[in-house]
């Protein structure tokens, strides 16, 4: 079987956030190298954690998502109001912490 690479992260919480966020969107990719980070400046090799995908037709469609998760700046989003509970939160979020509903849903 063969896999494709499709990702190099920056460190292994950066890697496992992009595989979730790939996975939200039915993508199945597996991190390689994560171990290898405690080794970074000690071994000769790369040692950043990469996310490979093993269907070639998911190849193209995971670097999109990955460009557009890059792209997502949450941190400039205007703070909203949940239209199910009515809490008021911060830009960043995409579900409400009291009830669950997605903020897409307002």
């Amino acid at each position: 079987m063969s896999q494709h690479q499709i990702y190099t992260a920056s460190d292994p919480a950066n890697a496992h956030i992009v595989r979730d966020y790939l996975a939200g969107h039915g993508i199945e990719a597996h991190i390689r190298g994560q171990f290898l980070w405690g080794g970074m400046g000690e071994l000769p090799a790369n040692a950043y954690p990469t996310l490979w995908v093993t269907d070639p037709d998911q190849v193209d469609p995971a670097r999109a998502l990955i460009r557009r998760f890059e792209a997502d700046d949450t941190a400039t989003r205007q703070a909203w109001r949940c239209g199910g509970c009515g809490e008021q939160l911060p830009g960043q979020f995409d579900a409400c912490w009291r009830c669950g509903r997605n903020r897409s849903s307002d």
